[in-house]
């Protein structure tokens, strides 16, 4: 009786055989190697897909800005010295206004009813939407106003359209990663012939 299990204990073992040592280290290579080519083009694809994001959430402020001054809801100060002196946008003359974004202030948040954060964790950002206004004459009688806009704007970890661009030249490779370098997020001073640098024409919801 003792001899027939002893075959039989044998013959359970002989057939449990497990992983070799050569073997692991084979798998572990293998999921090593796909690991070291699966991760950067995660990663990749994640950026993109932040920067695409980016690039739309650009052009919601351009369009609701644009918006706004279809509407006539937006006032300028056309006189630094006098900022209480607003003139409704319908009323300025041909020139270069802004109006600065900072999604930690309440006319941001008046602006934009509903997200506007950067797409990198969610960030605070900030900076300004350019509009150009120009009026031509045509030889028919009639007036055409022509308006251009352009966007520079960061979050807090700098990520984003760290230079001027328009609103036609938006694209994910605009949209830069972070840098060590802190962008410019206000508008920059206007060069008048005969006057020198002048304050920029900030312009507020109406």
């Amino acid at each position: 009786m003792r001899k027939r299990v002893n075959i039989k204990m044998k013959k359970i073992n002989i057939n449990e055989k497990g992983f070799t040592l050569i073997e692991l280290l084979a798998v572990i290579t293998i999921m090593g190697i796909l690991m070291m080519v699966a991760i950067p083009a995660v990663t990749r694809i994640i950026e993109n897909s932040r920067r695409d994001s980016f690039v739309n959430i650009s052009k919601e402020y351009i369009n609701t800005v644009r918006n706004a001054v279809l509407a006539d809801n937006i006032k300028c100060i056309l006189d630094p010295t006098h900022a209480d002196n607003l003139t409704i946008v319908s009323a300025v003359p041909d020139g270069t206004y802004y109006f600065s974004i900072d999604t930690e202030n309440q006319a941001t948040k008046d602006l934009m009813e509903s997200g506007g954060k950067s797409p990198f964790g969610n960030a605070e950002m900030k900076g300004y939407i350019k509009w150009q206004k120009k009026t031509e004459n045509r030889a028919s009688g009639e007036t055409v106003t022509k308006t251009n806009y352009s966007i520079l704007m960061t979050d807090t970890g700098n990520h984003g359209i760290q230079t001027e661009t328009s609103e036609t030249n938006l694209a994910r490779s605009k949209v830069e990663m972070k840098t060590t370098a802190t962008p410019p997020t206000q508008p920059p001073a206007e060069t008048v012939e005969g006057v020198g640098p002048v304050t920029p024409k900030q312009c507020v919801l109406a």
